[in-house]
């Protein structure tokens, strides 16, 4: 999404809307590599899958209707969170 933002000068809500059809299909290609090479527990996968377009959908009418004004502060904490965590396993391993 920051790419977006950045290289391509997309606003913040077109960014996370380009930003979910990419994620999307990087998450096909993963599940047909996987199965071309391992055997996929297909049950977990397509409730994660169900789970992920409910998330998507609901974050994508929000976002549409609340717009910048809650994308900004979610993008802020979600990767202060993951830089901590990141942080956390470096410090125990």
């Amino acid at each position: 999404m920051l790419g977006f933002v950045t290289l391509r000068g997309h606003g913040l809500l077109r960014a996370t809307a380009h930003t979910k059809l990419l994620n999307f299909a990087s998450n096909v290609g993963a599940m047909a590599v996987f199965a071309a090479v391992a055997e996929p527990w297909w049950v977990a996968g397509l409730v994660m899958g169900v789970a992920q377009a409910a998330g998507a959908q609901i974050g994508a009418r929000a976002a549409v209707r609340v717009g910048a004004r809650l994308i900004r502060p979610l993008l802020v904490v979600t990767s202060v969170a993951m830089a901590l965590r990141l942080l956390w396993q470096a410090l125990q391993g």
